[in-house]
């Protein structure tokens, strides 16, 4: 009886433990973008970031911020 509790509580941490193993994970194409030199009277310019969601769960972005 004592050999079963132990193997079904290391059953449950394993449970537990690889649960909290998946997280969110992304890869970006490119990290960085030079703009070079930019004439304010030319306008406003913008630039697209692009990524992959490669985790085992939804990617939730938050607090974004341009350097």
């Amino acid at each position: 009886m004592y050999l079963k509790k132990k193997f079904l509580s290391l059953f449950i941490m394993l449970i537990i433990v690889s649960s909290l193993i998946s997280e969110q994970c992304i890869h970006f194409e490119e990290t960085i973008h030079d703009f070079g030199d930019i004439k304010e009277e030319d306008g406003t310019v913008d630039c697209e970031f692009y990524f992959i969601n490669i985790g085992d769960e939804p990617v939730k972005l938050k607090n974004v911020k341009a350097s």
